[in-house]
């Protein structure tokens, strides 16, 4: 843990400027308390609100209930206490839950009768119920969501944290952490006690799961302290100590186990006139390493393209500053029609036709303006554009 500790100073402030930007700008509220209205029918009075109330509550969770084993149920846990809303309002969570899988949550939180009427045999209610509703922060989100793990365990959680902070900062990715679960276990009981407000409930239950498993490894490493050689002509002792070794991950997808992509990048340093190989070299070795594999990967994905054409010879590109440098080098290449395999039928890519070089003039978080060096922008077109190797 201390290599960890050490190596996210480094990323302390860049991490505080990103998390203030993200808690000033407006945001929905995540909890709120909704209502739905729901008629329903039965033999008697009490039959005709239990039919109504859970009519309501499929509605409001998006799900299908079996009315009559659902009203059946209500009925068995109130015998005895009618009109006891807290013994339905548990009933009817105790359902909604297990239908929704989250046995934690209880995010009915009271009704109210707004109609009854008797017509014959029948009875007809009409109930307004009140529940918790989740709403997700910002819009919605199309990224892919990826889980970083590994077999690792002398540098585990070196290499999590690295490989985590670059797809992070690709801005491409929804990275979901399964650590610190003690942490979480204890918000969760905070959430379900009487201090919270009942609303809260509606938090649990939300986590979401994996698209693709990015498996990560060491596949070499190697460490070499306290390097002595003894100068004979002077009795000079020269100490040095080196690294070397590479990081490796795979992308695999979680529901089908498919390899979808896998890299390697190496890395290594000596140091002279020191006796060991710090953590905090250690740590920047390793986290060069692994931005340059997630940047190979980005790429692999999501090619760098022309997102806006400024005039015949400036754009605007997908890449922000935690990916290209003011100054870096590109070839760009206009996209034709798309090309495919005469026997398999499968696309081959669209036709790239190169156009010229061009560099990067400005950099922003999520964005980039590139200046072509020659030949011109055409609105109309689309482009692609990959880093001068």
């Amino acid at each position: 843990m201390q290599l960890i500790s050490k190596h996210t100073k480094n990323f302390g402030a860049k991490w505080l400027v990103a998390l203030c930007v993200l808690l000033s700008g407006p945001v929905q509220a995540q909890v709120t308390e909704a209502t739905m209205t729901a008629t329903g029918n039965g033999l008697s009075r009490t039959e005709a609100v239990q039919a109504a109330l859970v009519s309501a509550a499929g509605q409001a969770f998006g799900i299908k209930l079996d009315a009559q084993t659902s009203t059946s149920s209500l009925a068995l846990e109130a015998n005895g206490t009618q009109g006891n809303e807290n013994v339905y309002l548990s009933a009817l969570n105790k359902v909604i839950t297990q239908r929704v899988n989250a046995p934690n949550n209880s995010p009915i939180l009271g009704y109210s009768i707004d109609n009854v009427s008797q017509n014959g045999p029948s009875w007809e209610a009409t109930v307004t119920l009140r529940y918790a509703k989740f709403e997700q922060i910002g819009p919605p989100s199309d990224r892919r969501s990826m889980i970083v793990v590994t077999q690792e365990k002398k540098f585990r959680d070196l290499l999590i944290n690295n490989i985590e902070q670059a797809l992070v900062a690709s801005r491409r990715f929804d990275v979901l952490n399964r650590d610190n679960q003690a942490l979480f276990e204890q918000e969760k009981a905070f959430v379900t006690g009487s201090d919270a407000a009942a609303a809260e409930v509606a938090r649990l239950g939300q986590a979401s799961g994996a698209d693709y498993l990015v498996v990560a490894s060491f596949p070499s490493m190697g460490i070499s302290n306290n390097q002595r050689e003894t100068i004979r002509l002077t009795g000079e002792v020269l100490v040095q100590s080196s690294v070397s070794g590479s990081v490796s991950i795979e992308v695999i997808e979680f529901s089908s186990r498919k390899l979808k992509w896998s890299g390697t990048e190496k890395f290594s340093a000596t140091y002279k006139d020191a006796t060991a190989v710090g953590n905090q070299a250690l740590g920047k070795l390793v986290s060069n390493a692994s931005a340059k594999l997630v940047d190979q990967l980005v790429d692999a994905i999501y090619p760098i393209r022309v997102a806006k054409v400024m005039g015949k010879n400036m754009a605007v590109i997908n890449r922000g500053s935690a990916s290209v440098k003011k100054g870096q080098s590109f070839v760009v290449f206009l996209m034709g029609e798309e090309i495919k395999d005469p026997q398999s039928g499968e696309s081959l890519g669209a036709l790239e036709i190169e156009i010229g070089t061009a560099k990067v003039i400005n950099t922003n978080p999520k964005y980039s303006v590139v200046k072509l060096d020659d030949g011109e922008f055409d609105a109309e077109s689309d482009y692609l554009v990959r880093p001068v190797q």
